[in-house]
């Protein structure tokens, strides 16, 4: 018997009644477009409407609580209330989906040169006053921590500078998508080699880079944005091989 075959003639895989009302509730949420803080139905309208017992309310709603939907509030008024998804929720299971594929810098790096051009090109005329100034305030942390010999801190403040475009940027998808992997070269890189002088010539590359930022941001220069990004993740990808950066095997850790 072919695997096809195989496949067709298995046995269906029955459908939890709470998994089919919890995912009939995310159709509800979407189609009504209700926005965080209204509430659900109570559990006994929601019993009514499924015909079902409450053990399995409970359940289908925790499912969505467990999803980052929806929190559940105790009292008289309580009841499952809708909330954003966070973006270390949505990140996390997008962790889960890696950790069982291989990654590597090289396609990390393949996505993120292309993305983060975008990012400081969709983030051109966006930055103010205050979000340059915190920009600003990022460098002078990151220099103030390399010179007090904190590296790890270091590097984390070179990409809470990314994250800080992040914040201007307007495109929610693409802000999502640079933040993540910036969470991940932040939460899972581990450096096997290299010299003192590679680290620290890999954090003056950084650092050199986002003060060419700062003035191509401030002086709403596109061209010199493009240009200053693609060469400083051009770089930085260099000084990651060179530094034999990897990956922890272990994709579901946190920070």
């Amino acid at each position: 018997m072919s695997e096809a075959e195989a496949s067709a003639s298995a046995p269906l895989r029955r459908i939890k009644l709470s998994d089919q009302i919890a995912e009939d509730l995310c159709r509800r949420i979407a189609r009504e477009r209700m926005e965080p803080g209204q509430r659900l139905p109570n559990e006994q309208t929601l019993m009514q409407q499924y015909g079902c017992a409450k053990g399995t309310i409970r359940e289908a709603l925790k499912a969505l609580e467990v999803q980052g939907l929806v929190a559940m509030r105790s009292g008289p008024n309580g009841g499952a209330e809708i909330r954003p998804v966070s973006i270390d929720a949505a990140a996390q299971q997008l962790r889960r989906f890696l950790h069982f594929r291989r990654l590597d810098f090289a396609q990390v790096y393949a996505v993120r040169r292309e993305l983060e051009v975008a990012l400081g090109l969709a983030v051109v005329g966006r930055l103010d006053a205050e979000a340059l100034r915190g920009l600003e305030e990022n460098i002078l942390a990151c220099e103030a921590a390399f010179a007090g010999g904190e590296h790890a801190r270091g590097r984390s403040l070179e990409l809470t500078f990314h994250d800080l475009l992040c914040d201007a940027s307007d495109n929610a998808l693409l802000g999502f998508m640079c933040r993540f992997i910036n969470s991940l070269l932040r939460d899972l890189v581990e450096f096997q080699g290299g010299s003192a002088t590679e680290y620290a010539a890999f954090g003056a590359h950084n650092l050199e880079s986002h003060r060419q930022l700062v003035s191509a941001f401030r002086a709403e220069d596109a061209e010199a944005v493009g240009r200053v990004m693609r060469e400083h993740m051009c770089c930085a990808e260099h000084y990651m091989r060179r530094l034999d950066a990897s990956f922890r095997s272990d994709m579901l850790s946190g920070r």
